[in-house]
């Protein structure tokens, strides 16, 4: 693992960072399905992300966590409460 996280759901597998100093990575968060730079440009507004974000989390948590994948296999001992609760999205 790589332990880079996934603002949105946590998710700490990211491949790198979701926005540098470069830019976005493009990347799609295999557990709540957000791509970076594309779904959450926002403008270039930081804040507007972070805003964004707790909406595309409320909506991924409404439709019950799924796993958004089509290509990468839900990892074994998947816990998408604890990916929330790690970066303190949820307390339950």
């Amino acid at each position: 693992m790589t332990n880079v996280q996934c603002p949105v759901c946590g998710f700490a597998d990211l491949a790198e960072p979701p926005w540098s100093e470069a830019g976005a990575s493009d990347e799609i968060c295999p557990s709540c399905g957000i791509q970076f730079g594309y779904d959450d440009a926002a403008g270039g507004d930081a804040a507007g992300r972070t805003e964004f974000y707790r909406l595309w989390r409320s909506r991924w948590v409404s439709d019950g966590m799924p796993w958004r994948s089509r290509g990468q296999a839900t990892p074994d001992g998947w816990d998408p409460v604890a990916q929330l609760r790690r970066i303190g999205a949820i307390e339950w």
